[in-house]
């Protein structure tokens, strides 16, 4: 009889454990979807099916070009850029979308189509300054998309990484940037200054998985929508 009670308890005592598990997941489930949910919650959690069959171009800035920005120590803009614009491209494709990786001035881009197209960018490492910077074409040249798509990047891409947004030093560079006007006026397009190699390099350069995090979790909510 004592056994029998004691086999009873462990098995109240697992369906206990069970039902914990599925109450939590529940519970993390719909805190992925909130705002208000701590960053390193919502990449696990991204809505199922947002990229299947999507495609997307993402360009690693400077590539097949040039350095971009160099570190006293040799550290290359471009090192970073590669590494983050890769990082991006397999979360997207486990994800099931289509991913074009581009060079700076790849020939691809002549009337490039996609659903989303984002060139991924570092800032200077000859300042001591921190933060990150997103720019698209005006809507009245671009697309009202793009618009959309630069908007998620700057609420995601933050949240993701803990930067800080930097709008005050979007140049000229990047609100007109080339590859604008180089892919499908139909294709909704970015730039993303992803922060400064001297300030956030221990973010841009040691992580680049993070960085990609905050980029992918932008283009979900871009294409979620």
């Amino acid at each position: 009889m004592r056994l029998e009670t004691v086999r009873w308890a462990r098995r109240f005592l697992l369906l206990v454990v069970f039902a914990a598990i599925l109450i939590a997941g529940w519970s993390a489930w719909r805190a992925a979807g909130s705002s208000r949910a701590p960053s390193w919650l919502r990449i696990p959690f991204l809505q199922s099916g947002t990229f299947a069959h999507r495609h997307i171009g993402l360009v690693a800035g400077h590539s097949g070009n040039d350095s971009g920005a160099v570190c006293p120590d040799g550290l290359q803009e471009v090192q970073v850029n590669q590494a983050v614009v890769d990082a991006a491209a397999r979360a997207l494709r486990k994800q099931g979308a289509s991913v074009d990786v581009l060079k700076e001035f790849d020939r691809r881009l002549s009337d490039f189509k996609a659903d989303a197209f984002v060139s991924i960018h570092a800032d200077s490492c000859g300042v001591d300054l921190s933060g990150f910077k997103v720019a698209s074409l005006d809507p009245s040249e671009g697309n009202a998309a793009s618009e959309r798509l630069t908007d998620c990047l700057w609420e995601r891409y933050g949240a993701l990484t803990g930067l800080s947004p930097d709008p005050d030093t979007i140049t000229y560079d990047m609100s007109r940037y080339h590859a604008f006007r180089e892919i499908s006026r139909t294709t909704p397009a970015a730039i993303i200054e992803i922060g400064f190699l001297k300030a956030d390099r221990d973010l841009l350069a040691a992580q680049p998985n993070r960085v990609a995090a905050g980029i992918v979790a932008g283009l979900q909510c871009f294409l979620a929508y």
